[in-house]
């Protein structure tokens, strides 16, 4: 219902949209927002079949938006998790000291301990152990909100943290300093400069990625797994310093310069794994695992794409 629904909204404003009418009104719909933008940027196009195109391809967008969406997560998560894969124990005492983590949940297999942590509002996936057949150990990047950057920042170099930067007010409209914790992961520590601490829109943990190109990135994401651009701020020179996509109810940063690319691994909760796996191929991502149902209740497959980002994209059953 939900995707029929969508789609009927979307012809409609594309009606409106050829016919020269006011479709502004679309704008206060949250999922039909970003279609009706593109369509009105495309509206004068002159082509009746490229007008074909545009209405094909926004359906497209629709029913990737629908096959995202999962009918349900398990408690606590959102749609998309940030997996963090380290050699040993450490991680989990690391975020407990300088943020206060509580973890959750910890199995020990074969390949090592699978420990899940609640940080704030959101959950991180650590694995621990030296096997990596599967998901090779990577550092990586968050954007981590606290209510007093300064506090935070203390605990962590307590905590066994390198400075990578002492907490100053940022032009961006947040108070934020850097630490790098024993495993080499990046922690940009901020308190918001505006009337809450965590930004709207966003969570306590924003994975924050460093693609070789942004753009080319945020472009995968969208049509491998329906994402939606809501940022981007380039320079003179047209590097993006910083952008934002929302994937369900999750939001990535990302932006280019002054650190390597870091390719991660995340867990991605959808409604229909089976599709939006063979959608992530045909966007250029490279099979890990095909759709298999595991004996936690879950059916998942992996891909990685071009930057070597892991995506587990999971469907519970």
């Amino acid at each position: 219902m939900a995707e029929r629904a969508l789609a009927d909204r979307v012809n409609e404003v594309v009606d409106v949209l050829l016919a020269r009418g006011n479709a502004t009104a679309a704008l206060a719909d949250p999922e039909l927002a970003p279609l009706a933008v593109l369509a009105a940027e495309l509206r004068h196009c002159p082509s009746a079949s490229y007008k074909d195109t545009l209405r094909a391809k926004l359906m497209r967008r629709t029913r990737m938006t629908t096959t995202l969406a999962p009918e349900k997560v398990r408690e606590g998560f959102t749609t998309v998790t940030p997996y963090v894969r380290v050699p040993g124990e450490g991680l989990v005492s690391f975020l407990a000291q300088a943020f206060g983590a509580e973890e959750t949940l910890a199995v020990t297999g074969t390949a090592g301990t699978h420990r899940e942590v609640r940080v704030g509002n959101s959950m991180v996936m650590i694995g621990e152990g030296s096997a990596e057949d599967v998901m090779p150990i990577r550092p990586a990047a968050f954007h981590v909100f606290v209510p007093d950057v300064d506090a935070a920042y203390e605990r962590a170099l307590a905590a066994g943290g390198e400075s990578m930067g002492v907490p100053e007010d940022r032009p961006y409209g947040e108070r934020a300093g850097f630490v790098k914790d024993l495993f080499g992961n990046h922690w940009y520590i901020a308190t918001s400069l505006g009337s809450t601490a965590v930004p709207a829109g966003l969570h306590t943990v924003t994975p924050y990625l460093h693609p070789k190109s942004a753009a080319t990135y945020i472009e995968f994401l969208k049509e491998a797994f329906g994402a939606v651009e809501v940022a981007r701020h380039a320079d003179a020179a047209g590097v993006i310093r910083h952008a934002e996509v929302r994937l369900g109810d999750a939001v990535l940063q990302m932006g280019e310069g002054g650190v390597d690319p870091r390719p991660v691994s995340f867990y991605l909760y959808v409604s229909d794994v089976d599709a939006l796996y063979r959608r992530a191929l045909d966007a250029g991502a490279r099979s890990v695992q095909e759709p298999t149902v595991r004996p936690y209740g879950e059916r998942v497959a992996a891909v990685e794409d071009a930057d070597g980002t892991q995506w587990w994209i999971a469907q519970p059953l």
